[in-house]
């Protein structure tokens, strides 16, 4: 019998498949959390609840500061070890000696500055975590241990009369993950979120970088690109800036991948906690790079400083320019401007790479993941005959596909893309290699270097420019 039959035609929208710009994944050692779990987090998450202290918590705080306004970040903890408590160091009027026990969860730089002599539940004390910020005054108690905040460590008092004036000072250092160990737990996570970049915080070196690149190379072939980031260690407590700097170069000359991206830039961060600590800015650098278009340079000025730290003393521009050149990440100081500012946003490709800079991977990795899924619209769609002409539906219709998606960058506002090439060349052997696709992806120019030419001439004369 006769009836009316209805049908879906899908595909005219005109929608094109979206990107994963901007999505980051950030593993690292914390006190809290269960590792290799994955975590969602956002500006209104509460990160000393679900994650305690470490690594991870300060540069997710970093992150969030400079993230844009509505940051979405997967967190994965990870297992480490090495958790330490420096020497303690008296100053001030000669007192007692106390004791510091536990083991360390998180850095700190802590000050315990004695405000009221006298033995245990007379003397009183202020603590400072950082140097710069002072707990309350509180009484010694009748046991003498005093907890650190949250650190993991305990400072005893002696049972001695304690003297007013008399500070203690002390350090303490996160635990650190080995690389096999981070590796472990972003496993099952990536294998449930898509992400662009994979932001490793903790110290690193080339042995490091090269399991990143592995991995790396890993997902590009599973058909996922994403670029991991890294952070150089920081200078050892008896090494100087010029040490530090010769000792990365030389680490940087060891190795070399356009999917790894390391981070050298280093000095105090100030946090919402109201803590300012020393550590790298690999957190600040990540932040930056989600809250701006794929094509963009964290360093634009425009986009404003680094507010939340500053660089270390005695660091000049000498050593930024050397690190540069071996192909890190760094921040620097421009003359009339107060703030620091990001310098080029470096990937640890080699000199002949195309992708020697961050921008220029995220703008090609989502062009090649829109473009990828739009291709598979025409997976065993038949080609149709060349030889006839408007008989090869099925290669146009994947050629239109590809330039759909494309065209969405194009049209972006700002534009991430100024233009594309699409193009199947004649003469294939669809049928048993398959269809090759020729993709141009047009940049948009980044402005690196400014020259300005003055000259002076006076009004009137033959030199004056509006005589003519």
């Amino acid at each position: 019998m006769g009836d009316v039959t209805t049908f879906i035609v899908d595909g005219t929208s005109g929608l094109a498949p979206g990107g994963v710009d901007g999505a980051v994944m950030v593993a690292g050692c914390c006190s809290l959390g269960t590792p290799g779990k994955a975590y969602l987090l956002g500006k209104d998450s509460d990160l000393s609840g679900l994650l305690g202290v470490g690594v991870l918590v300060d540069r997710l705080r970093d992150l969030f500061a400079t993230g844009g306004q509505s940051p979405v970040v997967i967190a994965v903890p990870v297992a480490g070890s090495g958790g330490a408590v420096s020497a303690v160091t008296t100053q001030g009027p000669t007192g007692p000696v106390v004791t510091v026990a536990g083991t360390a969860l998180a850095d700190a730089a802590v000050t315990l500055a004695i405000v009221k002599g006298g033995m245990r539940n007379v003397a009183t004390y202020k603590l400072s975590l950082d140097g710069y910020a002072w707990s309350p005054e509180k009484t010694v108690p009748t046991d003498g241990l005093i907890p650190v905040g949250s650190t993991g460590v305990t400072i005893t008092a002696p049972a001695t009369a304690l003297t007013a004036g008399t500070t203690y000072s002390f350090t303490t250092t996160a635990p650190v993950a080995s690389i096999s160990a981070v590796l472990a737990a972003i496993e099952a996570p990536l294998g449930l979120y898509d992400v662009e970049s994979v932001y490793i915080t903790g110290p690193s070196g080339p042995a490091d970088w090269a399991a990143m690149g592995a991995m790396a190379d890993t997902l590009w072939n599973a058909h996922r690109p994403t670029y991991f980031r890294a952070e150089a260690r920081l200078p050892g407590a008896a090494e100087s800036l010029d040490d530090w700097v010769a000792a990365l170069v030389a680490q940087s000359a060891q190795y070399a991948h356009r999917f790894v991206a390391v981070c050298a830039a280093f000095g105090e961060v100030s946090d919402s906690t109201g803590r300012r600590l020393k550590r790298n800015w690999g957190g600040l650098l990540a932040g930056r790079v989600m809250s701006i278009p794929v094509q963009r340079a964290a360093g634009r000025v425009r986009d404003g400083g680094i507010s939340q730290g500053s660089l270390p003393k005695g660091f000049t521009s000498a050593m930024q320019k050397a690190l540069e050149k071996a192909r890190f990440a760094t921040a620097k100081y421009y003359a009339g401007l107060a703030a620091p500012y990001w310098g080029e946003g470096r990937t640890l490709a080699d000199v002949t790479s195309d992708y020697q800079y961050e921008e220029v991977l995220r703008t090609v990795f989502k062009a090649v993941r829109k473009a990828r899924i739009a291709a598979l619209k025409s997976m065993y769609d038949e080609a149709g005959d060349a030889l006839v002409e408007g008989g090869a539906g099925g290669l146009n219709f994947l050629k239109a596909n590809i330039e759909g998606a494309l065209d969405t960058m194009v049209a972006a506002l700002p534009q991430e893309l100024a233009g594309h090439v699409v193009e199947i060349p004649p003469g294939q052997d669809i049928v048993n290699n398959g269809v090759g696709v020729k993709m141009v992806l047009i940049g948009i120019p980044i402005i690196r270097s400014i020259q300005l030419f003055a000259s002076y001439v006076y009004a009137g004369s033959n030199f004056d420019p509006r005589l003519n």
